[in-house]
């Protein structure tokens, strides 16, 4: 039997925060395996990430832990946890903990009428983060919706719902292992007619981040045009996108 919901969190050392995180969801979702799982994948963690993600899925049946070899991305880490979760529904969000599971109930209830729900941080909820994290978020989703036509408030956005076989049909066509794997399943979802609803939510101050500014704006532009020649070429068996540079 299928859980109802799988949340995936992936991770690149998080031994410090992930119990928190862990903790906050399991004490928010009913016990038993029938409701949620929580899948932790660790990719390529080296600060013990696994071990303690380990401990607590010996306690509790709700939490499973996968494993790569070697660290490939975020995009990568959520594919794997994606593919490898077996709810009815499946969410991806922050192993830090910035989107509490209430935020992941909002994505939930948006599910019932639409396949692909995306988080927010519209008003108040915009406003989480350091000054110079936040400028480089609307610079990175300004580029999106100039280079995909994405007409989403917040493509970046660390908290996506998908039903599963919205899930199984964006992520087996997925390409991306880093950081510009938001806007492409967003672009995916479009070419295959999938309707996404965006829903308001707030996002927590948390210290520690792995984001490195301007090292990973750089891959991420790039990431963001290897996406879009791609969708010109039809690569993701949808309609493709019009490409100027031919």
């Amino acid at each position: 039997m299928r859980p109802r919901l799988s949340v995936v969190f992936p991770c690149l050392d998080e031994a410090e925060r992930l119990p928190g995180t862990l903790a906050a969801y399991l004490a928010h979702f009913p016990p038993g395996r029938d409701e949620v799982e929580l899948v932790v994948v660790d990719d390529g963690s080296t600060d013990g990430t696994s071990a303690v993600a380990d401990r607590i899925a010996a306690a509790d049946q709700r939490v499973r832990v996968l494993r790569t070899a070697g660290n490939h991305g975020k995009g990568y880490a959520v594919r794997a946890g994606v593919r490898a979760s077996q709810g009815e529904l499946v969410v991806f969000t922050d192993a830090d903990g910035s989107y509490g599971p209430e935020q992941v109930d909002r994505l939930v209830a948006a599910l019932a009428t639409a396949p692909v729900a995306i988080g927010a941080r519209l008003g108040e909820g915009a406003g989480a983060g350091p000054p110079l994290r936040r400028l480089a978020s609307r610079v990175f989703n300004r580029a999106m919706r100039l280079l995909l036509d994405l007409e989403f408030h917040d493509t970046q956005c660390g908290l996506k719902g998908f039903r599963r076989e919205a899930a199984e049909a964006v992520f087996r066509r997925a390409r991306v292992d880093g950081f510009a794997f938001d806007a492409e399943a967003l672009l995916v979802a479009g070419l295959l007619g999938l309707e996404v609803v965006e829903v308001p939510v707030r996002a927590e101050d948390r210290d520690g981040s792995t984001v490195h500014l301007a090292g990973d704006a750089v891959r991420m532009l790039a990431e963001v045009w290897a996406v879009r020649r791609a969708a010109a070429r039809g690569a993701y068996e949808g309609a493709p996108v019009r490409d100027p540079a031919g």
